[in-house]
Parts: C-alpha cells; sequence; structure tokens
C-alpha cells in the first residue's frame, strides 16, 4: 500500500474535490416503493463461502510477506524516511539485527505490516485450529517480543522534524486496532502479546487523541489520512478494550466534524489509486456513532437515495486496470491493475454492512445496503491477487475486514456509550 508521505500531494488536490455537492437526488427522500423495486432489480450474488479454504487462502498474504522486508527506496522507509530500516552511509545499509529491534519491516510499508500481523491475530482467534496455526505463532515469536516493540517505541519516540508524524493517524489507528484484537484474545500468547504492545499501544493512543483534537477539518481523500476512515479503524480497538476515554474522544470529533454534513459528492467517486470511499466511509463511521433513529435522519440528508443515478457508481464494477500499477518506490507492474482500486471493492462492501447496521431493522434501506455489500465484495474477490505484490500485501486485510462483520461479528458492534440522541 502507498506511503502516507506519497498521498500528500492528493490529499490537498482531493480535498477540494471532495466538498459536498447538493445534487437533487441528495435532496429527494427516499420512496420505500421505489427502494422495493430497486431491490428486486440488484443481482443476488454471493462471495465464496467463508470456510477453512477461504482462511487459509487469506493467511498466505501475511505469512508471504512478515518476514520480506522493507526495500531501501524511500518508500521502504530508508535514509530518507528516517533510517526505520535501512541506514545510509555512502550505500544503503539494513539496520544491525533489524529482526530483534523492529516488529514491523516485512510488507512493504509500517502499516501493511502493522494490520497483516493484525490479520493473522484475527485469524486464529476465529480458527485456533486452522493448518497454518504453527506459522502464525511463530511469526509472533518472531516479530512481537519485548525487544522488538522496546525498538519501536524508541525509534517512534526519537523521531523528529519533517518525520515526527511518521505513520500518523493510518499507522496509529491500525496500530490500536491491533492492540485491542490481541488484547481481547482469550489465548495465553494473546495475552502476551497484548502485554509486549501495551506500552506502544499507550504511547500511540496519547498521540491520536492529540491528533484528533488538533484537527479544524476533517481528510475526506480516498486514502490512508481519511479522518473517518481511521477513527473506525480506533472505534474497534475501544471496543474491544473498553477504552471508554479514547472512545468519547471519537464520538465528540465525529460530531464536531461530520455531524452537519450533508449532500455528499457520490459522483465525484473514484479518484483513481482509491482505497475507500469518503462517503460512505464516512456515512459508516456516523452509524458506529449516533442512535439509529438520530442515524437515519443524518442519512436521509448525506447519501442519495439507493435508485438515484447519483448511487449506481456503488453497484457498478471498478475498472482498475487503466494506469499503472506504480509504488512510491518506483516499483512498475504496468499492466497489472491498480491495487488500490481493487481493494475499494473490499471497503465500500465494508462500509455497507456498517452502515445497515447502524440503521433502524425496519429501515427499508437496510436490505439493500446489505445487497450492494455483497455485490461489492464479489468483485473484490473476483480480482483478489490481480494486482501482485503491490496488492498482496494487503488487500487480503480487507477482505478480511469484510469478512469480519458478516460471518464473525454481524450485529453492530457494541459500544455506542456516548452515542447522542442526534446530530448536533
Amino acid at each position: 500500500m502507498r506511503d502516507l508521505c506519497s498521498a500528500l500531494a492528493l490529499t490537498l488536490a482531493a480535498a477540494v474535490c471532495a466538498t459536498p455537492l447538493t445534487t437533487q437526488a441528495n435532496a429527494q427522500a427516499t420512496d420505500p416503493a421505489k427502494l422495493a423495486e430497486y431491490l428486486k432489480s440488484m443481482p443476488n450474488v454471493a462471495p465464496p463461502a467463508y470456510d477453512e479454504v477461504e482462511r487459509l487462502a487469506l493467511a498466505a498474504n501475511p505469512l508471504g510477506c512478515e518476514d520480506h522486508p522493507h526495500a531501501a527506496g524511500g518508500g521502504g522507509y530508508g535514509g530518507g524516511r528516517g533510517a526505520y530500516l535501512w541506514q545510509r552511509d555512502g550505500r544503503p545499509q539494513i539496520l544491525e539485527d533489524y529482526d530483534k529491534k523492529r516488529a514491523f519491516y516485512g510488507c512493504l510499508d509500517w502499516h501493511s505490516g502493522v494490520n497483516s500481523t493484525w490479520m493473522m491475530v484475527s485469524l486464529i482467534k476465529q480458527d485456533p485450529t486452522i493448518e497454518v496455526a504453527p506459522a502464525i505463532r511463530l511469526e509472533f515469536d518472531n516479530h512481537l517480543e519485548k525487544s522488538n516493540i522496546d525498538g519501536e517505541i524508541e525509534y517512534f519516540k526519537n523521531l523528529a522534524g519533517p518525520m515526527a508524524d511518521f505513520e500518523k493517524p493510518y499507522g496509529y489507528a491500525w496500530l490500536l486496532k491491533l492492540y485491542g484484537e490481541a488484547k481481547s484474545w482469550d489465548d495465553p500468547e494473546g495475552k502476551r502479546i497484548a502485554t509486549v504492545l501495551e506500552p506502544f499501544a499507550k504511547w500511540i493512543d496519547d498521540g491520536y487523541i492529540a491528533y484528533l483534537k488538533s484537527l479544524n477539518y476533517p481528510i475526506r481523500v480516498g486514502l490512508h489520512p481519511n479522518t473517518a476512515l481511521d477513527m473506525i479503524f480506533t472505534l474497534d480497538y475501544t471496543n474491544q478494550t473498553k477504552d471508554v476515554a479514547t472512545e468519547k474522544v471519537i464520538h465528540d470529533t465525529a460530531i464536531r466534524l461530520f455531524g452537519n454534513d450533508k449532500h455528499c459528492a457520490t459522483a465525484a467517486e473514484p479518484v483513481f489509486g482509491d482505497f475507500a470511499s469518503p462517503c460512505l466511509v464516512e456515512a459508516a463511521l456516523m452509524g458506529r456513532i449516533l442512535a439509529p433513529d438520530a442515524y437515519a435522519k443524518w442519512l436521509d440528508t448525506f447519501l442519495p437515495p439507493a435508485y438515484s443515478e447519483d448511487f449506481q457508481l456503488y453497484a457498478k464494477d471498478i475498472d482498475a486496470v487503466h494506469g499503472n500499477n506504480r509504488d512510491t518506490t518506483g516499483t512498475d507492474e504496468e499492466g497489472l491493475p491498480n491495487a488500490h482500486l481493487v481493494g475499494l471493492n473490499y471497503q465500500r462492501a465494508a462500509d455497507f454492512v456498517m452502515i445497515a447496521n447502524g440503521l433502524p431493522k425496519n429501515d427499508p434501506r437496510v436490505p439493500v445496503y446489505r445487497r450492494m455489500a455483497s455485490i461489492c465484495a464479489k468483485q473484490g474477490f473476483d480480482k483478489i491477487g490481480t494486482a501482485g505484490y503491490l496488492g498482496t500485501h494487503w488487500i487480503a486485510t480487507y477482505a478480511l475486514m469484510y469478512e469480519n462483520l458478516v460471518n464473525v461479528s454481524p450485529a453492530t458492534p457494541p459500544g455506542k456509550i456516548h452515542a447522542a440522541a442526534g446530530a448536533k
């Protein structure tokens, strides 16, 4: 997945393009009769069965990249990226004993190393006897010892200047999500990992809270810095650890930044290289913040009716082929689908599930959104693995997040402790 810093220029440009637009479709109230007719017209598809074969296929991705060190180029966090793994002395030299001083040195970039580790924890929690369980546990032993995490803490605490915000906010959110997954794993290895990660997670949590409080405006791009996307990951952490203080900050920030949003510019999506939908991910976040009735009213004026023209882009297959699949390291896998656009299918699918979960159960939009989630997921599974290493090092993680929502914890996640009666 692309480096956070490589997205800064895109962030500035896309922030202008992402300004909400008012359209006739947005302004209409949803017609239940039209919604029912639209549901009948939707294809009734299903992604592959989520069984052990599928879990093994997904597990192959993190197992194949966790021990694959970042490249020495800028996107691989070499000397130009704060010497996380590579030192510069005439020519790049890898950090001595990096496998004992760093934990997340695999899978192309730091945040992908973290989310791949989360994926392995999540998989073995679901299926402790999965065939690759010994290999997964060996990865934990190799990457998540105290010396590895002590090295991570030392590295982050010593960052300064342009590097001070390294991996903030996306990587921070993923580290917290990983810690929450380990903390809620009822297994001796889970307890060990959580204990080792705890001081790092506490430091990251403090930094993330300060970051949220500093935001005057949200970041709405379809890339790593997206404020709503990162808040969703952090809500997973607060739900699993019962961190009420951080949950309240997320709730208050969501209301402050998104509570009055209307008429999202769905027609502006997707932008080339997106792996998240700015409109859907914001709607998914607010579905986890607001009480169901209040959320239904907020959604009325935020997303257009599902049968409207402005909504149909979500039902269409994403064209991920045009353009080169280029990574910030300079790797050019021309002719392969753009990895981010392939992964966008799974992010859309997960968003639709969360939107449906946030609404009252009898809301007529619920079955439409659930069907849309299945359509998007099917499109993703049809293309998974087609984007080369630039896709396999992270796309399976997003596939698993979708699977977890529909197969492991299909109900609305617990929490909403601070859900307001309505958006202020």
